[in-house]
């Protein structure tokens, strides 16, 4: 039943930075001091802090309300460890019994174990994901009940045995025969104080001890660190090297003589550090690092009305400080439970549940996240908004403490933690749907929630908003419901679906992703919604426009003023053309004036695509405006032109486009040309031929034409006349003239120009400085007068 073994020729490992610790406190007392400089010492040994409950809690690391289930704990810990069962039990007297059915212990030995001045004697020193981190749970127990006057009786081996701890440390025995048990062990045990709800901590122990499977191999070699493992080997005492040696994986029968050959016949605690360290170092050579599946894992069966979820990981521990040999490599792994209704966090290690606190709760700054603190952690877990208890346990053949209490330090492990946290909080989350409910997807969730996100982003209709605005007023029901962080783009691909249904969402734009050059007027336009919206074609400037994926291109095109010789406008949206690039498309096909349009792409499988989509009727547009003309790169001109081929990886079939022949759709799975591979003189040669069938200028009706040259000849005399009357009417004379009478009042008025602006300014915020100033100006001039 119990982990704590009673020493043996085999088994006796007493470490010496755990043996019994002198505190010398010298100076304590200064009163009165005779004449002579020495100082009156007070010395206390260390198994003394376990008399007493204010000491004994800090020994273990609890507060005195807390004890009796920490004393609990470690029983049933102990018992677990050394049979795999149990069950605790409360009599009518207040006593608490825990009874398992293993092989008990030695009756001689017992009384020895539980007594707090005892050596600290314990196998828990081989590194293992056993419960328990230092031998030091039945001192606990025994101290336990000498400070508080209780009651601790064993039965084992067919021995009934009171114990009864004494304040020298030692604990006396009353033996008396108990004929009707001789299978199992039974400790019961009655405190003088009273904890709340003391059982928890060991109920939840004996529940997860139900598990699937548990580490059955040795302690390896690679979990220690030359610091640790030099302090196993004084721990050891007289055992030779090649017995503590066979304790490790790997390490066993003729391996272990080999990795012991140089330390033959010698005891373990003679070894030098350095020697410590050449052991270590053959060792691990010898044995293969154990994986953290090997480590076991309790899995779902736990609570099957939870969202369970496991991750695995590693870290590095304990370098040497002089910096010789590498550290300890410490395998893990993270399972995680999660219960919706209140938010909680309950942290075991190796099925036992720590007793250092840890907090979690939804705040109002990210009410997606459960904030932890607590055992060093300070983070957040992305579990969504509705309250979750987690139940966390880690498997590790060691875990870093920070206390005699066995606070463990978690933030080793807050990656594993998180990972496994989430996922099982999404699991969670399914499992709550009635059975025969289909699985709510994000798309349900977006559809469902698009009408009041609209409202949310727009303040109920009052402003516009932007698709990606919507999408963050959408984000925290998608994250609520699956515990899933939305991707923008496939958001962003349902709201494109939606409104081929039920319509453009009113008020909503999509920000510019594309841009259309004008040939003559040199205007390059951001194509997004609005600037669609407002988008006027001048008259008679192009009847060509070329879709081009590649946006580099259009500064080579517009560089060699291409689209000015083919009277061709020019638009991109580097890739796949945007909505609002279709949008364009279409409008321009309504315009009334001739107009062609092409498409130049890669000759690969996403550029054959490019122009279908731009071609083809979606959800979003059931019928085309107009006529795309492909005028490629195409794979067999691409060949046929010398240019280098790139082979490409895939991880599937990559989709190609139906007019694309069946023997280059085969060869597109695996290869491509791209644009890139020409060189510009190359690259304009090749579009120019391309366009040479469609050549021509543009050349309106001879209306056109008529009306146009009748403007031009009227603007002509225009400006003659105009230009003539100003030099007539001495125009810029008479206004230097009038400038300078103004003068002296200009100087007045100026003193208080800059009141009079801020005045105005602040009856009217949607104007500019300019605005108010020329207000003055007018004022001004029409005081003065006609003259």
């Amino acid at each position: 039943m119990i982990a704590d073994s009673p020493p043996t020729s085999k088994t006796r490992i007493d470490p010496p930075e755990l043996e019994e610790l002198t505190e010398t406190a010298a100076g304590i007392s200064k009163l009165n001091p005779p004449p002579n400089p020495s100082h009156f010492q007070f010395v206390r040994e260390d198994w003394t802090l376990f008399r007493s409950l204010p000491t004994l809690g800090q020994k273990a690391g609890v507060s005195v309300d807390r004890l009796p289930g920490l004393v609990l704990k470690e029983l049933v810990d102990n018992a677990l460890d050394a049979v795999g069962h149990c069950e605790i039990t409360q009599t009518d007297d207040g006593s608490f019994r825990i009874e398992d059915r293993g092989p008990g212990l030695p009756p001689g030995s017992v009384p020895d174990l539980f007594s707090i001045r005892r050596q600290l004697s314990s196998s828990k020193l081989l590194r293992l994901p056993t419960r328990g981190a230092m031998g030091n749970g039945l001192r606990v127990v025994a101290g336990a009940v000498l400070a508080t006057a209780g009651a601790l009786t064993v039965w084992t081996r067919g021995q009934r045995i009171e114990l009864h701890p004494q304040d020298d440390g030692s604990t006396q025995a009353d033996y008396a025969e108990a004929p009707h048990f001789t299978a199992g062990m039974r400790v019961e045990i009655r405190l003088g104080i009273d904890g709340a709800d003391p059982m928890r901590w060991a109920w939840a122990a004996i529940e997860m001890a139900k598990g699937e499977c548990v580490y059955t191999g040795k302690t390896s070699p690679h979990w220690y660190g030359p610091v640790a493992f030099f302090e196993l080997c004084q721990a050891a005492g007289a055992h030779t090297v090649r017995e503590l040696i066979e304790q490790f994986d790997g390490c066993t029968g003729a391996k272990a003589g080999t990795i012991a050959r140089p330390f033959k016949g010698r005891a373990a605690d003679s070894l030098s550090r350095n020697e410590a360290l050449q052991l270590l170092l053959a060792a691990r050579r010898h044995a293969r690092p154990v994986p953290a599946r090997r480590l076991g894992r309790i899995g779902p069966d736990l609570d099957p009305d939870a969202g369970y979820a496991r991750a695995e990981g590693a870290f590095t521990h304990e370098f040497d400080c002089n910096g010789n040999g590498t550290g300890a490599s410490i395998p893990f792994t993270v399972e995680a439970w999660a219960t919706p209704g209140r938010d909680g966090l309950q942290v075991c290690v190796n099925r036992t549940p720590i007793t250092g606190d840890v907090e979690a709760y939804h705040t109002s700054r990210d009410k997606t996240c459960l904030s932890v603190f607590g055992c060093g952690l300070s983070h957040a877990l992305r579990v969504g908004r509705e309250p979750l208890t987690l139940l966390v346990n880690i498997t590790t053949p060691y875990m870093p403490i920070t206390t005699d209490g066995k606070e463990p330090d978690l933030r080793l492990f807050l990656d594993a933690i998180a990972e496994a946290s989430e996922k099982a909080a999404r699991r969670a989350k399914r499992h709550r749907q009635k059975p025969g409910e289909r699985p709510q997807t994000q798309r349900d969730i977006i559809k469902a929630n698009l009408p009041a996100a609209c409202a949310k982003a727009s303040g109920n209709g009052a402003y516009r908003f932007s698709i990606r605005q919507l999408f963050y007023a959408v984000r925290p029901h998608i994250i609520d419901a699956t515990g899933d962080e939305p991707a923008y783009d496939y958001f962003s691909q349902v709201v494109g679906d939606y409104e081929s249904q039920q319509g453009s969402i009113e008020g909503m734009y999509r920000d510019p992703r594309g841009i259309l050059y004008h040939p003559h007027t040199g205007e390059e336009i951001p194509l997004g919604t609005i600037e669609v919206e407002n988008y006027r074609r001048p008259q008679w400037t192009f009847n060509k426009i070329l879709y081009c994926e590649k946006e580099g291109f259009i500064s080579i095109l517009r560089e060699s003023k291409w689209p000015e010789r083919n009277d061709c406008a020019l638009t991109t949206s580097k890739g796949q053309a945007s909505r609002a690039v279709k949008d364009v498309l279409d409008l321009l096909g309504e315009d009334g004036e001739p107009l062609k349009f092409f498409c130049i792409h890669d000759a690969d499988a996403a550029g054959t695509i490019i122009y279908q989509a731009l071609q083809g009727e979606t959800k979003a547009r059931p019928g085309r405006k107009v006529t795309i003309i492909n005028l490629g790169l195409e794979p067999a001109e691409a060949e046929e032109m010398g240019l280098a081929p790139e082979h490409v990886q895939s991880k599937g079939r990559r989709p190609v486009a139906d007019y694309v022949p069946a023997e280059w759709k085969t060869w597109l799975q695996r290869n491509r040309y791209e644009l890139n591979a020409m060189t510009t003189p190359q690259f304009i040669a090749w579009l120019d031929a391309k366009m040479r069938s469609h050549a021509g200028k543009v050349i309106p009706p001879v209306a056109v034409l008529a009306e146009t040259l009748a403007e031009n000849v009227a603007d002509a005399i225009r400006e003659r006349l105009t230009e003539q009357a100003i030099r007539e009417a001495k125009i810029d004379e008479r206004t230097a003239k009038a400038v300078a009478d103004l003068a002296p009042k200009l100087r007045k008025v100026q003193r208080g120009l800059a009141a009079r602006v801020k005045a105005d300014l602040s009856r009217t915020p949607d104007r500019r400085w300019t605005s108010p100033v020329a207000d003055v100006a007018a004022e001004m001039v029409a005081d003065r007068g006609d003259e």
